[in-house]
């Protein structure tokens, strides 16, 4: 192989090597991790808010309307407010598991832990998080399913 080559093939792998680690730098666990935790608050946010409308909605059309809905209409209803509710008590505890997260991540982050570390030790919390999220939207699901439900058979 001569000079020339082994120049070039030098060239080749800082320049995979350079790849690599843009590529790993990319996919870095710190950068991702950040952004889908501002997703996972906005949108559970966005849930609640939602919730809260639907629920404060039924409410206040069942206090108007109670003497002239029937049983059908009122079963409907009630059982959108109590899974909107059960949505809602989701919502406050993720809420509260979201921040003994970034609790205990700062703990360790102020002990010196590196970050391979901190990510096994709040990947529990974290897998809780997602579990209560999940739970949250689909009360909120069920909720408003039951609502139109109810809704509809008033209208018709």
């Amino acid at each position: 192989m001569s000079k020339e080559e082994k120049k070039q093939f030098k060239k080749i792998k800082k320049f995979k090597k350079q790849k690599l680690k843009e590529k790993k730098e990319f996919y870095n666990y710190r950068y991702w991790r950040e952004i889908q935790r501002n997703q996972l608050g906005v949108s559970a946010n966005l849930y609640f808010i939602f919730t809260s409308a639907i629920f404060s909605y039924i409410l206040n059309f069942l206090i108007e309307k109670n003497n002239i809905l029937f049983y059908q209409e009122k079963f409907f209803l009630i059982t959108s407010l109590i899974f909107l509710i059960i949505s809602l008590i989701f919502y406050s505890i993720f809420t509260e598991n979201r921040l003994q997260d970034f609790r205990d991540t700062a703990n360790y982050i102020d002990k010196g832990l590196d970050y391979d570390e901190i990510r096994k030790l709040t990947e529990s919390i974290g897998k809780r998080s997602w579990n209560l999220y999940d739970k949250q939207r689909c009360f909120l699901i069920l909720g408003f399913g039951f609502s139109l439900i109810g809704f509809l058979l008033y209208i018709f």
